[in-house]
C-alpha cells in the first residue's frame, strides 16, 4: 500500500463507520440527535424535498427537451424526404384511394370531415401521401413506384 493511499483509506474507513453506525438508529434516535443538535427537522425536510422534487423536474425537462429535438429532427427529415408520389394531382388522389382500399385498418384510422375523400384539397392528398409513404405503406404499392 503506498503512502498516498493510506489517508483515503483510512478516510473511506471512518465515513463507512458512521453510515453503519446511521444506519443503526433508530428513527427516534436520529430525531432525538437532529433536534440535540438544534435542527428544525420539519424545516429540514421541506428543504430536502425541495431539492428532491427541484432535481426530478429538472430531470424530466431534460428528457423534455431531448424529446422535442428528436420531434424537430424527425419533422425535418419528413419534409425534406423525396416522397415517391406522381405530379399529377389525379394520379396522387388514385393512389391515395388505391392505398387505404389496401390497407381498411388505415382507411379505418383516418378521420376526415366527409369519408368519400372528395372534400380532399391537392395539398391535402399529397399531404396524405407524404405521411403513407414516411410510414413505409406506399412502399407495396406498384401505382406509387412512377
Amino acid at each position: 500500500m503506498s503512502a498516498s493511499s493510506e489517508p483515503k483509506d483510512r478516510l473511506r474507513a471512518l465515513f463507512d463507520a458512521l453510515a453503519d453506525q446511521v444506519e443503526a438508529m433508530t428513527d427516534e434516535e436520529v430525531l432525538d440527535d437532529a433536534a440535540a443538535a438544534g435542527m428544525d427537522v420539519t424545516a429540514e425536510a421541506s428543504r430536502v424535498r425541495g431539492v428532491l422534487l427541484g432535481a426530478v423536474v429538472t430531470a424530466k425537462k431534460a428528457r423534455l427537451t431531448e424529446a422535442m429535438a428528436a420531434h424537430r429532427q424527425n419533422v425535418a427529415a419528413l419534409a425534406h424526404r423525396s416522397a415517391r408520389i406522381p405530379t399529377a394531382p389525379l394520379e396522387r388522389r388514385a393512389l391515395l384511394m388505391s392505398s387505404l382500399e389496401r390497407r381498411p385498418q388505415v382507411k379505418d384510422g383516418i378521420t376526415l370531415q366527409h369519408r368519400a375523400f372528395t372534400s380532399f384539397s391537392d395539398a391535402d392528398v399529397e399531404m396524405l401521401l407524404k405521411q403513407l409513404d414516411a410510414l413505409g405503406l406506399l412502399d407495396d404499392d406498384p401505382e406509387s413506384k412512377s
